[in-house]
């Protein structure tokens, strides 16, 4: 897809990789509504009209857990834009605590942001794009602790491993008409504030000495989910030294439940 004209909406793009998401799909072209719990994104959005002939960010207020702010979210997108094309699912929240000291609020909390959340906003976009018979994309950030699970972070890593087969359920929507695209980016370390926040000292680094992709590293596998249009359902690894290189983890059959089992079984 190109990105180019296309109407983009990043959930938690107030900072980290989300406000790195935002700025490089504004500088490809693309309308962004950026969108996160934290004020802040308010001057995220000012600074990429900034210079600019036309208004292409809007900032719109959303707690990711609450399906009202998710549909507000897509609404302002369409009402300010007149569409929505693409999707990042970017917004998420470690666990930062062992996971049985955590009451069930904290764990419902958790699994709301980082599965719930990306889930019913796929829902949303894939059904305003259904409506308006447009071909969209959405990217969902999931974590190499989908496929690395951690005791630091099990109720997370639980998460995004739900995520990515959620991702890879998706497949099938590649086909239809009008045909969307739905793919997921399984980072491994990124120095941000919210790693910094919820990993241990001493995972964090042993972390480090293992090798940490950056924030640019991560973008440019989200950007080359939207636009490469041969990747659906599919995850990309982010890895140390090999973040240009797409490492499609998740590659599912796309003809329907039997011929999946049968793969499974074969």
């Amino acid at each position: 897809m190109q990105i180019a004209g296309k109407v983009a909406v990043v959930t938690g793009s107030a900072r980290g990789i989300g406000r790195r998401i935002a700025e490089e799909l504004a500088a490809r072209g693309a309308r962004v509504v950026v969108s996160d719990i934290l004020e802040s994104g308010a001057e995220v959005a000012a600074a990429l009209n900034e210079g600019r002939p036309e208004r292409v960010a809007v900032f719109q207020r959303c707690d990711v857990r609450s399906g009202a702010d998710l549909e507000a979210l897509v609404g302002r997108a369409i009402e300010t834009f007149g569409a929505v094309d693409i999707m990042v699912n970017n917004a998420g929240e470690g666990d930062g605590m062992v996971w049985t000291d955590a009451d069930s609020q904290r764990l419902s909390r958790c699994l709301d942001i980082n599965l719930k959340a990306p889930i019913d906003g796929t829902r949303l976009v894939v059904r305003a794009l259904l409506a308006a018979r447009r071909s969209g994309c959405v990217v969902n950030v999931a974590s190499i602790l989908a496929f690395a699970p951690e005791e630091f972070a099990l109720v997370y890593s639980a998460a995004k491993a739900g995520l990515v087969n959620f991702t890879a359920a998706c497949a099938t929507l590649a086909h239809g008409d009008p045909s969307i695209r739905v793919n997921a980016v399984a980072p491994v370390y990124v120095d941000t504030v919210l790693t910094n926040l919820n990993v241990p000292p001493a995972v964090n680094r042993a972390l480090r000495d293992l090798g940490e992709v950056t924030v640019d590293d991560v973008v440019r596998q989200v950007i080359r989910c939207i636009e490469d249009e041969s990747l659906a359902g599919d995850t990309i690894k982010v890895l140390p030294g090999a973040a240009d290189i797409a490492q499609t983890v998740t590659k599912p059959v796309s003809h329907g439940f039997v011929d999946q089992l049968k793969s499974v079984f074969a």
